[in-house]
């Protein structure tokens, strides 16, 4: 494939680590072992957390940050902090700790205080705009972060608004949210209408059906399709229990189990896997090189690494 490297803004673990630990070794060893996978940047993602937690593992990115820029080890770049919670609609939290969600209205303070302690690390902020103050965050956050609709149940007027107001993003396209349907188009149906707003995807197959994705790439603008991971810690490990933050997540076959009902919690595979899966689905190789590569680092307004 010719594809320059991998750039994954939306990964919270692999080979045995995880980013909601909070522990600075974990995220070199997450960012050395990326490189050796031909992610050549990447964001550590959190999950929704306890504030203290929060804190813990920006100060941990930090610090994995700044010892491997200093001392030169080959390693996959960080970007910054994807923050995938708390700000997210407790009926489709899914995996995420519903104890420790909030409105929007409630996270200014969170926001201010991780600008202030880490600046510059916080990049991409995941919001579910119809909760109590989302607007208000939206207005006040949007030229500073990427904002990204997630875990959410907004319909299709809901995230009109929010695309409107300066949103900019959508994570998980299709997962975590409610679905398109011919009356009530949603999210997807929004994202139609307002072609400059990236679209994270998900692309092993499992997630979205590969008909479905052969879909969304045709529909959606090459330039604003963003292929992610959403990898946890069971990523390139063998089968068996996960933690992905507090839960325990089974690992079996290349896709994630997670409660009763065997839900989806991330996912378990790797940049180049989904790369070569799509490919292998029919979509053109220079269309998924976008999405894995120059289109990530668009998002965050970064031109080259």
């Amino acid at each position: 494939m010719n594809i320059p490297g991998f750039v994954d803004t939306h990964i919270h673990g692999a080979y045995g680590v995880d980013v909601s630990d909070g522990n600075a070794d974990d995220i070199r060893t997450l960012a050395i072992r990326l490189r050796q996978d031909d992610v050549l940047a990447f964001c550590p993602t959190t999950m929704t957390l306890p504030e203290d937690r929060i804190f813990r593992c920006f100060e941990a990115v930090m610090k994995a940050k700044e010892e491997l820029e200093s001392e030169g080890i080959s390693h996959s770049r960080i970007l910054g902090v994807h923050l995938e919670g708390p700000f997210f609609n407790k009926e489709t939290a899914g995996v995420q700790d519903a104890s420790s969600l909030k409105d929007p209205g409630d996270g200014f303070d969170l926001i201010e205080k991780l600008e202030k302690d880490f600046p510059d690390l916080l990049k991409i902020i995941d919001i579910a705009p119809e909760l109590p103050g989302a607007f208000e965050f939206i207005d006040e956050f949007k030229d500073r972060y990427v904002i990204s609709l997630a875990h959410t149940k907004a319909d299709y007027d809901t995230a009109c608004r929010a695309f409107e107001a300066g949103v900019s993003s959508v994570t998980h396209l299709m997962n975590a949210m409610d679905p398109s349907l011919k009356r009530s188009p949603g999210i997807l149906g929004a994202l139609s209408d307002y072609p400059d707003v990236f679209a994270e995807i998900i692309c092993d197959g499992i997630h979205i059906a590969p008909s479905y994705l052969r879909m969304l790439f045709k529909i959606l603008r090459d330039d604003r399709i963003i292929v992610v991971s959403d990898s946890m810690r069971g990523a390139r490990m063998p089968d068996g229990i996960y933690k992905l933050a507090a839960a325990d997540v089974e690992v079996r076959d290349g896709r994630t189990y997670f409660g009763e009902e065997g839900g989806l919690a991330g996912s378990v595979t790797y940049m180049k896997q989904e790369a070569e899966r799509l490919c292998s689905f029919g979509i053109p190789e220079d269309k998924v090189a976008r999405a894995c590569w120059s289109n990530p680092l668009s998002r965050l307004g970064i031109s080259s690494i």
